[in-house]
């Protein structure tokens, strides 16, 4: 007998339609392993809005992060996704999305919300504890400032001479007639000396704004109170960073830790303020208090509108 061989194209054939019922049978069966395990695992969205999403916000001041959606939870993992822009002082047009990705062990990637960069990043990194004054330092920001259009946008770090306890920095807004607000954070403590050779990892500086997580929470809560903003914010901190927990939540993606937060929350002072879009002359009077050791200006634009309503 003359043994016949099997065409190419039927090998072929019949090797797709292996691969077919292999891969059909393997999502069938990852599919009953997803109902299954969603009998035992808790796939929590808002723990993971609250715990995660204001983290990134902690550790990301260059961005401005406004809302976030959860994806339901998945077999492996979940996905928590903010929806920002970049902190300019000019009108934001590059809003896009950052993901926040939960596995079923509890890791946490995030690569676009790792820390903050470019020049605020900068500025930020400026701001020590407990500097002191400096009248030499003040009075370069005082002859950067004037050298420009005071009617510009700014974002910048105003830093302070020496810790602020939140009554001397209700008693600074009283002076200068300030409110807090989204376009008013506190750092509450500045980014710690990276030493590679120490095997410790990298820190970011606290920067906290009160509503990073008031979409999850009641607003009748934190009822608006200008001048006296920064025990609102303090109040809202603690109660935040009680929610974490040191051995289930992993803050390392966002280079923060839990006893980093929690010494912060403790001692409750603030090293300096992340303002956003306030006007150059704001920016200047504040040079002339005594708590003001200098402005790090990070961006600035012109208000169109404003300008646009002068040549008008």
């Amino acid at each position: 007998m003359t043994n016949m061989r099997e065409p190419d194209w039927a090998y072929m054939a019949r090797s797709l339609l292996k691969v077919v019922a292999i891969s059909a049978a393997l999502f069938l069966a990852l599919s009953a392993v997803e109902r299954v395990l969603w009998l035992f695992i808790d796939f929590d969205d808002e723990r993971t809005a609250q715990v995660y999403g204001t983290a990134a916000r902690v550790a990301n001041p260059d961005k401005r992060l406004f809302y976030g959606y959860g994806d339901g939870g998945g077999l492996l993992e979940t996905t928590y996704t903010l929806w920002g822009e970049p902190r300019r002082a000019s009108p934001g047009e590059d809003e896009t999305e950052y993901e926040i990705v939960e596995n079923l062990f509890g890791t946490v990637r995030a690569p676009s919300l790792d820390g903050p960069s470019g020049s605020l990043d900068d500025a930020i990194t400026f701001a020590e504890e407990d500097l002191g004054v400096d009248k030499e330092v003040t009075e370069r920001a005082r002859k950067t400032i004037d050298g420009l259009p005071q009617t510009l946008d700014a974002i910048a770090v105003v830093e302070f001479a020496h810790s602020m306890t939140t009554e001397r920095l209700v008693a600074f807004n009283r002076r200068h007639t300030l409110c807090g607000g989204e376009d008013v954070s506190y750092v509450y403590a500045p980014s710690p000396y990276y030493d590679d050779s120490s095997g410790d990892p990298p820190l970011n500086a606290i920067v906290w704004n009160r509503n990073m997580t008031e979409e999850h929470i009641q607003l009748d809560h934190l009822p608006y109170q200008c001048e006296t903003e920064p025990e609102a914010a303090l109040a809202e901190f603690r109660r935040w960073v009680g929610l974490l927990d040191e051995e289930e939540d992993d803050l390392s993606e966002f280079e923060l830790n839990y006893t980093w937060l929690t010494d912060a929350a403790k001692a409750g002072v603030v090293h300096g303020l992340v303002v956003d879009r306030w006007k150059l002359t704001e920016l200047r009077k504040l040079l002339d208090d005594p708590e003001v050791r200098t402005v790090h200006l990070s961006d600035v634009a012109f208000d169109l509108d404003l300008d646009l309503g002068e040549i008008g």
